[in-house]
């Protein structure tokens, strides 16, 4: 708890400080102790120059809105434990210098626009971060970040940065302790020089990109309507420059170049209307996005560590062709109102937008490159396959998980460990094991069924049925659970109720059921939730959950009829499909949500576009 004296100095503080900047046009919190404050922080609007120092000797606790702007300067030499949102504008400026930031709480984010500056020098940004995305950085129209003799920290987590407009960011010798997400558009300029990790780089329209001496650089290289290129891509390390000069390249707006650059690894992302041909290289990476109002069948093309002697990607929206290449990952995305259908394909990543489609079965989500999505109004529904990472669900989307695995622990990086629905969508886990049970924030539904007793049992005895029926509920949904039904039938049709509860059950018994008076053969149990409050067009008693039990007069057959279990395939050229590991369902566990990135990008559109008043 708060202590009261220090509440109350450090409102004393900000009121002396506002004196102070009125009369002076300056203020320093020197208290050379913890400051404690949760009123909003406004430097900069005030016709004078103003200027708020945090000394060296001063931790001050921040738990809420700082705006910088005008002639306004914040200078963090000690300690700025900030819990909400910071936004530079206006040719404000933002200096960390020598000093530690620290950004924590939920959808907290640095915005930097209408040529405001955020500049740290010998400084620490850290983000006090659980999950993906849970802070970001955001410029547009002019707005300037800069980093030299710094660090970066996001507590073993992803950062995220996001630039439109003419946005700039600068970074020389810097430290980043974790790996970092950039999204790169309009008019943009990045540029890294002594850096140990430049990380992923989306980039779409006409930014400008410089690396000198920096690692792990990783490019996704857009190439757009009207792009032609045939090429070579060079190895892992040294320099390039890919642009419209370069023979083979032709209409690309954006440009690259790399000097002394080490652990290169390459990636495209041809659009619809590019014509592309990769020839004898390695390619880390292809985001591939099916786009527009089509519908494509997927049929094992795309698997992650494969080699390609000579193959078109069989559809007619654009030319992708690989020649003597192979692709480590690749990442399928589902935008506009496209619908996929795919099948044995293995992926790094799958996100849906818009209001796509998509049913993907016997395929693996492999993670590394994050994991599988669906925001807007799309929809995906996956079947019989593995995710080695985490599932979210934003926006109105629905997630439906059938006999699947869901298992961070299996992944080649971990990102996160918890799977979230949150804003007003579904995600529904029927016969699922998953290593962390689902979650619902805001107003989302997350439901899990499973049927998990014995293929087998005796005619005469009460067969226990164990398994789970229950949802999760967001703290702004009014769904409440109603009950389930628990059947049975043999020819499919004709359904006989063995149980039904108002009472939700995890990991528990069921329901009991009495064979006497069946004969022997094959019965199907059906499992089927309710529940109170859901108006969607996808409420749970849609989604029921299916189990074949055979039943025998003498007890359980030992030496049975039943098919045996496929052996693995031998792996084709194309593919090396990852031998499957059985896993314990385990026990429900708490978590955090993560941010979607389409809100983030409203927030920065709305931030952009608004002029102060």
């Amino acid at each position: 708890m708060m202590n009261k004296r220090k509440v109350s100095y450090s409102l004393a503080i900000l009121i002396m400080g506002g004196m102070v900047g009125l009369l002076f046009g300056s203020c320093m919190v020197n208290s050379g102790e913890k400051v404690y404050s949760d009123e909003p922080l406004i430097i900069g609007d005030n016709p004078v120059d103003e200027v708020f120092v945090i000394d060296k000797k001063t931790e001050f606790y921040h738990s809420s809105g700082i705006m910088v702007t005008g002639r306004g300067t914040l200078i963090v030499k000690g300690t700025l434990y900030q819990n909400g949102h910071v936004h530079i504008t206006e040719n404000g400026t933002f200096h960390v210098d020598g000093g530690a930031f620290h950004i924590g709480g939920y959808d907290t984010n640095v915005y930097v626009d209408e040529n405001g500056s955020c500049i740290f020098s010998d400084g620490l940004l850290h983000y006090v971060q659980e999950y993906v995305s849970q802070h970001n950085l955001a410029g547009g129209d002019n707005g300037h970040f800069e980093f030299v003799n710094s660090e970066v920290n996001c507590d073993g987590s992803i950062e995220f940065i996001h630039l439109v407009g003419n946005a700039s960011y600068t970074a020389i010798d810097t430290v980043f302790a974790d790996w970092t997400t950039w999204y790169l558009h309009d008019h943009t300029t990045l540029s890294l020089e002594n850096v140990n990790y430049a990380g992923d780089i989306v980039l779409y329209d006409s930014p400008t990109l410089k690396f000198v001496n920096t690692d792990f650089v990783m490019p996704w290289l857009y190439f757009g309507e009207g792009a032609v290129i045939d090429y070579t891509f060079s190895g892992l390390k040294g320099s390039a420059t890919i642009d419209n000069t370069v023979p083979g390249i032709s209409g690309i707006p954006w440009s690259l170049t790399m000097e002394n650059c080490s652990h290169v690894a390459w990636g495209v992302n041809p659009y619809p209307g590019s014509d592309v041909t990769i020839r004898d290289s390695q390619l880390t990476m292809v985001l591939f996005r099916f786009a527009g109002e089509g519908e494509f069948d997927l049929y094992g093309i795309m698997k992650n560590d494969s080699y390609y002697t000579d193959k078109v990607i069989p559809v007619t929206d654009r030319m992708l062709r690989l020649i003597n290449t192979s692709v480590k990952w690749w990442k399928v995305d589902v935008i506009d109102n496209f619908q996929l259908y795919a099948d044995s394909i293995v992926f790094s990543e799958m996100v849906l937008k818009g209001s796509s489609k998509a049913y993907i079965t016997h395929s693996i989500c492999e993670g590394q490159t994050i994991h599988l999505g669906a925001q807007d109004n799309s929809f995906v529904y996956f079947e019989q396959g593995e995710i080695w990472s985490y599932v979210s669900v934003w926006g109105n989307a629905v997630m439906v998980l059938q006999d699947s695995l869901v298992d961070w622990q299996k992944g080649e990086f971990i990102y996160q460990t918890c799977n979230i629905a949150h804003g007003n969508s579904r995600l529904y886990c029927l016969n699922c094991v998953m290593r962390s049970n689902p979650q619902a924030v805001d107003s989302a539904l997350v439901m899990v069924e499973s049927l998990n007793s014995a293929d087998e049992g005796k005619i005469g005895e009460k067969i226990v049925i164990y398994g789970s029926a229950w949802i999760d509920t967001g703290p702004d949904s009014g769904i409440t659970f109603a009950g389930y039904n628990l059947a049975w039938t043999k020819n499919g049709s004709d359904w006989t109720l063995i149980t039904e509860s108002a009472n939700p059950v995890q990991d528990g018994i069921l329901g009991e059921w009495d064979t006497s008076g069946l004969t022997e053969g094959e019965y199907h149990l059906c499992l089927q939730m309710r529940v109170n409050g859901d108006t969607s067009s996808h409420p749970p008693d849609k989604y029921p959950v299916y189990k074949t039990i055979t039943l025998f007069s003498d007890g359980l057959q030992e030496d049975s009829d039943f098919p045996e279990s496929k052996e693995s395939e031998e792996p084709s050229e194309e593919s090396e499909e990852p031998p499957e590991e059985p896993l314990k369902e385990p026990e429900r566990s708490g978590g955090v949500f993560v941010i979607p990135l389409i809100l983030i990008g409203v927030i920065i559109l709305f931030i952009l576009k608004r002029k102060r008043v």
